[in-house]
């Protein structure tokens, strides 16, 4: 899906809880969608009312990638991987198939800029996530929730962070929010929605992205079953 003006100010207002990784790898590997006028002045000023003084060329290279950007705002260095490596991706792995030994327990940071979405077997994603990260290591995940129909396989609604990672995998909720593509909407908080009626639906006008952070804790036994906050009563 690449990085647009919103994902790069929510990059950077959760790059203190990354600051301290050190193994990182993204999803595909991103690149900077900057084209629209007016959006690099208004990234630039974002990054000044966080703290962080940059001009364009802290924000962006020759090849598009983003490398240097999570660089400037504080983010480790970070590899890539993907399912060829026709952009360079340092592993290649398919995720929809097992994840490969030596990535198993390797990295304390995991970003998906939208990448899960495009895998058909999105559970298996979630799960080589879950092998590829260490104890107490983060998976940042920003991906399609609504109005995205066409886009990739699915748009992904809260249930995937708070049902999924949380409740049945044990990780620690860090952030979930919503936040439209350009707009200057600002993000919107999403709770648990396991005790709200309907699973906590919600319909918004313009499409959204769901942006969380959950951070991976010591598991005794087999993660939990997976269920829909709907049906928890059944």
């Amino acid at each position: 899906m690449g990085i647009s003006i919103n994902i790069a100010l929510q990059l950077a207002r959760i790059a203190p809880l990354v600051k301290d990784c050190e193994a990182a790898v993204m999803l595909g590997r991103q690149k900077m969608h900057f084209r629209r006028p007016g959006w690099t002045p208004r990234l630039i000023n974002g990054l000044a009312s966080l703290g962080i003084e940059a001009d364009a060329s802290d924000l962006f290279q020759e090849d598009g990638f983003c490398e240097t950007y999570l660089n400037t705002i504080g983010w480790p260095r970070t590899e890539s991987l993907d399912f060829s490596d026709i952009e360079g991706a340092e592993h290649v792995h398919d995720l929809s198939t097992p994840v490969m030994k030596k990535l198993k327990s390797r990295f304390d940071l995991v970003y998906d800029g939208g990448t899960t979405e495009h895998v058909f077997d999105i559970a298996q994603a979630f799960r080589n996530i879950d092998l590829m990260l260490k104890d107490q290591g983060i998976f940042v995940s920003c991906i399609g929730t609504d109005g995205w129909f066409g886009h990739g396989f699915y748009q992904v609604g809260p249930d995937v962070p708070w049902r999924f990672w949380v409740h049945a995998m044990g990780y620690k909720m860090l952030t979930c929010v919503t936040f439209p593509r350009a707009s200057r909407e600002a993000p919107r908080d999403i709770p648990d929605p396991t005790t709200s009626p309907r699973g906590a639906e919600h319909r918004y006008a313009d499409p959204q992205f769901l942006f969380y952070a959950v951070q991976k804790q010591p598991r005794d036994g087999k993660p939990k079953q997976v269920i829909q906050s709907h049906y928890i009563d059944y």
